[in-house]
């Protein structure tokens, strides 16, 4: 397999278990705010912001989300919004531990492969993957999402329980538990975006993946561009108050539409293609808004909030810090899978064979 079908392995080890940085939010109403989110406070307030010739908040640059928090908060620290020091050291000191020795994570959505240190896909020592730790903070939260209160994705609808799921990822491969995998795919559409190399991980919403989580912002009064290095996509986002294009036109990433609200720049997005809709929502009534804040010279607090009242019982809201880091970010070759494609469907059409059915049947 290529670079792309390494680093969404990896995504299902940090994605899920993973995500920090810095943040300057205060705790939850009636909690004391930990040592260091005050002294993040601090170093923010010391700090002058950088603008541009036309007075907007200077993004610019090369960032990465990379971290180690859950996007949902964890039963033990319920009712907890923050970290103590300790904790959250312990939460960094784990994800790095997981990263290299190939620990067991629970609870991750979607992914059956487990970290093989011992593995030339996934051995980031040995193959000078190590600086993707450069940039990575420690983050005194305790989850990602931030609303609703308790730190959890929110129910979902009657109509999104009974929606059947896309193919993505690799849900196509089911694990044989005999260090094999049994092939669910008729038709190369049924391999899923990921494995094809579909456009689909510059977001919305900036998620992480592993050493290729890295971003380049690259900024104007009339747009804004975000090159994500996994997949080398570029989202260009115009910064005017027009309309959003007609409904009947579906985007990989949506269409985003921006504008500055203070110092913080307010991302909306609609016309989601059905394949990229995120999380299996639905296309025709997701709304996917991002802010971007500079909170301090080595950091911008990313949020978005999903809404979609056809698929959760409410909007939900989650932040993602991204550190600055040291550019340039390396080109991300994927090959489209061209060859990948054609020997996973020979290869499970064989296995039919061998296996008695004299012809290829579905196995979906």
């Amino acid at each position: 397999m290529n670079r792309f079908w390494v680093s969404w392995s990896a995504l299902a080890l940090l994605a899920a278990a993973s995500l920090s940085g810095p943040s300057s939010l205060a705790a939850q109403s009636g909690a004391a705010k930990p040592k260091t989110a005050a002294k993040l406070d601090a170093k923010a307030a010391a700090w002058t912001m950088p603008r541009l010739p036309d007075g907007r908040p200077d993004l610019h640059g090369y960032w990465t989300n990379l971290s180690f928090t859950p996007m949902e908060r964890p039963a033990k620290y319920q009712g907890r919004e923050f970290l103590t020091e300790q904790e959250m050291q312990e939460v960094y000191k784990a994800g790095l531990q997981v990263t290299y020795e190939g620990q067991s994570v629970e609870g991750i959505e979607g992914f059956g492969e487990l970290y093989n240190p011992t593995s030339v896909d996934y051995d980031v020592t040995t193959y000078a993957l190590s600086p993707w730790q450069n940039g990575i903070r420690p983050n005194p939260r305790s989850s990602l999402i931030v609303d609703p209160p308790d730190g959890r994705i929110p129910p979902l609808t009657a109509e999104a329980k009974a929606r059947a799921s896309r193919r993505g990822g690799f849900s196509y491969v089911e694990d044989d538990h005999h260090g094999g995998g049994i092939v669910h795919a008729d038709v190369p559409t049924d391999l899923g975006l990921n494995t094809t190399c579909m456009p689909v991980h510059a977001g919305p919403p900036l998620l992480p993946a592993e050493y290729n989580s890295n971003l380049l912002i690259v900024q104007s009064p009339e747009s804004l561009a975000i090159e994500r290095e996994v997949g080398s996509e570029v989202r260009i986002i115009p910064l005017d108050p027009g309309p959003h294009v007609s409904a009947n036109i579906h985007e990989w990433h949506g269409d985003s539409r921006g504008h500055w609200e203070g110092d913080t720049l307010v991302v909306e997005t609609t016309n989601f293609r059905p394949e990229a809709a995120y999380r299996n929502s639905n296309p025709k009534t997701l709304k996917i808004t991002e802010r971007f804040t500079r909170i301090d010279k080595d950091t911008i607090e990313y949020k978005f909030t999903v809404d979609d009242p056809t698929t959760w019982t409410k909007p939900w809201s989650a932040i993602i810090p991204m550190s600055r880091v040291n550019g340039p970010i390396f080109e991300y070759a994927c090959s489209e899978d061209n060859n990948d494609a054609v020997n996973i469907m020979a290869g499970a059409r064989a296995f039919e064979k061998k296996a008695g059915e004299g012809k290829p049947i579905s196995q979906k």
